[in-house]
């Protein structure tokens, strides 16, 4: 074979393997993917909901079993780790504060770690992973926010755990009361009271995986000084108490 032979050989593999790679890059995994990170960055539920709907668990599961490494669930739990990595990036790109990109990732990373049961990480993981970082930018991203209103959820952020009111916040800030709980609302969507206590139930959730605290105690790690109330706030953001949500975890995963 002649050298203009072989470099036309050369030549014709390079592109041949530039359209294998290319073909790769646009297949249904990752384009499903991108659409899920996109979702999640742009706090879209629906987008999110409409892609998740289109997911193919089979072609997911043909995918892995063609990695060949591990058994099934410990290739799958492979897989929802580097979805839970990927979700908190989707969700760092919304603008989610760190705090709560940590509490949703080492949550998520025990459950996936401890669970023995594929059935409940297809169940009771998957899907409301990408739901909880989702919902993570819609109630949490400072992206729109003005400058001091960033510095505000950055303080709550920082001291959960202390005694929050609007008053001693609007005091720190130099403004009225009043003034804070109108551009609270205004800005976030919520109220004061209802964002430091929705901070608060991702912190009882952190807590309540990690598995090495009692109920109550969980309720005072989180902030809140009374159980009636913590139970009550639990319910109201989570659809469950907190010993309801207790009983739903694997017996693994349970306190």
């Amino acid at each position: 074979m002649s050298k203009k032979d072989d470099k036309e050989a050369l030549k014709e593999a390079r592109i041949s393997r530039l359209k294998e790679l290319t073909a790769q890059s646009t297949n249904y995994r990752y384009l499903i993917q991108d659409q899920l990170s996109e979702a999640i960055t742009e706090g879209d539920k629906d987008k999110l909901n409409e892609t998740l709907a289109l997911l193919d668990m089979d072609k997911l599961f043909d995918y892995l079993d063609e990695e060949g490494n591990g058994d099934s669930l410990s290739r799958f739990k492979n897989h929802l780790m580097t979805v839970n990595t990927y979700a908190r990036i989707s969700a760092k790109n919304g603008g989610v504060l760190p705090l709560y990109l940590h509490l949703i990732f080492e949550r998520f990373s025990m459950i996936i770690k401890d669970s023995e049961s594929m059935d409940y990480l297809i169940d009771h993981v998957y899907f409301d992973l990408f739901k909880e970082y989702c919902d993570a930018v819609v109630h949490f991203s400072t992206t729109s926010y003005s400058s001091v209103m960033k510095e505000i959820v950055s303080y709550i952020t920082e001291n959960l755990t202390s005694e929050l009111t609007l008053t001693n916040i609007a005091s720190i800030y130099g403004m009225h009361p009043v003034h804070l709980a109108r551009k609270f609302k205004q800005e976030t969507g919520t109220t004061f009271i209802g964002y430091v206590n929705q901070q608060r139930v991702y912190l009882a959730k952190y807590y309540f995986h990690l598995g090495e605290y009692q109920l109550s105690e969980v309720a005072n790690l989180a902030g809140f000084n009374s159980h009636s109330y913590f139970t009550k706030v639990f319910k109201k953001f989570t659809g469950k108490t907190p010993t309801k949500y207790l009983k739903e975890l694997p017996e693994n995963e349970k306190v």
